[in-house]
């Protein structure tokens, strides 16, 4: 791994199942792509909790993170799907992220606190880069 997989790694918190493949600066589209991988092994069911097999891998998926330097963090992986006894196929959770959110935990703990200073939700989303639907969303999570 070089020096900034590494420190991107350690940024997202990522145990040993996860690693950093890739980090890639879009400075046209003020963008940065961290591209994550599984490390292989036994996968947690997310339904019952079992060690499991791997099935196979889920198409590849994004999540917005916080920002690097004001350039906007997107996570992409593919994520794998283990095959368990019990509940059958099931897509295994990942440490960053709530089950059908398009955003990163940390990131929407920031929106939050964001929301939470703003005055309205329409300014909140406008300082996040979000449109309302979207911010709608991370506060039904966060209050669920």
């Amino acid at each position: 791994m070089t020096d900034l997989q590494t420190h991107y790694a350690q940024l997202l918190a990522l145990d040993s199942s996860w690693k950093v493949e890739s980090v890639v600066l879009s400075l046209e589209e003020k963008r940065v792509l961290i591209q994550l991988v599984h490390g292989g092994g036994k996968l947690e069911c997310p339904e019952c909790g079992a060690l499991c097999g791997c099935a196979d891998q889920a198409p590849a998926r994004s999540w917005r993170h916080l920002d690097t330097m004001q350039f906007e963090t997107v996570l992409r992986a593919r994520i794998p799907r283990c095959r368990c006894p019990q509940c059958g196929v099931r897509t295994i959770s990942v440490p960053w992220a709530s089950k059908s959110s398009r955003f990163t935990l940390m990131f929407e703990s920031f929106a939050i606190m964001v929301l939470q200073a703003s005055s309205s939700v329409h300014k909140a989303a406008l300082l996040l880069g979000l449109d309302w639907n979207s911010l709608n969303q991370i506060m039904k999570r966060a209050v669920d």
